[in-house]
């Protein structure tokens, strides 16, 4: 103890907290406790100790301080404030006499908080009941994804708009799509709309000449039909594919639609083939 000179305790109050307590230790006796219980009575004192430093205290007080902390430690097992109040005038007339009425009034109020806020820790540490587990919460705090520089993200006016791009698309879409449904319900010419002779004889010459003139008269209406329906199919396929280039974040460039466009003409070129034999087919039948 007469080792811990005041020169020697304003070296350990620059130290760090960890090297500070083990310096500290070496100039006392510990003969209270062993192991964790032991740590747990030096980190007390080298707290104290660092207390009475930071409020100025003279170097003399700041020994004297840390030998009451270490004196009073190992009464702490059954906290009581009254009795800790009593305890607490007696060591300080006997250790801090010449205390100013701040630095009592500041040192009291400090011990008294540590003990009352850290009772249950001390009456196991002091108490010596080492069996006893102490439970642990572990708080996570999840916090949402970091959002991307606006250099890599999309502009809130440049959204917008695109917004109602879409909008716009997936109306006239709509549109389109139904013209066509329209178109294809559309009526078709068949034999049943050809005038049969009055005389209601049908031979083999007539029945060509009924199938002929009908393919005549259907093929002007089948051919328009058609020539609009490949018209209203290219207008999808172009409206989708503005519709992908926007969700995708792309833009198609000219030669990408051309060639979209080339192949569903293609599509329904093949198609109206189609329909024109079948169109033929319904009226021989």
């Amino acid at each position: 103890m007469d080792s811990l000179t005041e020169g020697e305790i304003a070296q350990i109050a620059t130290l760090q907290r960890d090297a500070g307590i083990r310096r500290l230790s070496h100039h006392f006796q510990w003969f209270e406790f062993s192991g964790d219980r032991l740590s747990f009575h030096q980190a007390f004192v080298y707290d104290v100790a660092m207390f009475t430093t930071e409020r100025g205290f003279s170097w003399a007080n700041v020994i004297r301080s840390a030998v009451l902390a270490k004196d009073i430690f190992p009464q702490l097992h059954d906290f009581d404030i009254h009795k800790f109040w009593s305890l607490l005038r007696y060591v300080l007339c006997e250790h801090l006499s010449n205390l100013t009425p701040v630095h009592r009034h500041v040192f009291t109020q400090y011990l008294i908080d540590t003990c009352i806020s850290r009772r249950k820790l001390f009456q196991v540490v002091v108490g010596g009941v080492v069996e006893e587990s102490v439970a642990q919460k572990h708080l996570e705090v999840q916090l949402p994804p970091t959002p991307c520089p606006l250099a890599q993200g999309t502009d809130l006016q440049e959204w917008e708009a695109q917004s109602q791009q879409q909008t716009r698309l997936a109306s006239s879409l709509q549109q389109t799509e139904e013209k066509l449904r329209s178109l294809r319900a559309g009526p078709r010419v068949t034999l049943g709309d050809i005038s049969a002779p009055s005389d209601g004889e049908l031979n083999k010459k007539t029945i060509m000449e009924l199938v002929q003139s009908a393919v005549r008269t259907a093929e002007g209406q089948i051919l328009g039909s058609l020539s609009q329906e490949a018209s209203l199919l290219s207008d999808i396929l172009q409206l989708k594919l503005q519709q992908e280039a926007l969700a995708t974040g792309r833009h198609h460039n000219t030669d990408t639609s051309q060639m979209a466009a080339t192949k569903a003409k293609m599509q329904t070129a093949k198609q109206k083939e189609r329909m024109t034999e079948n169109a033929k087919q319904e009226l021989i039948q």
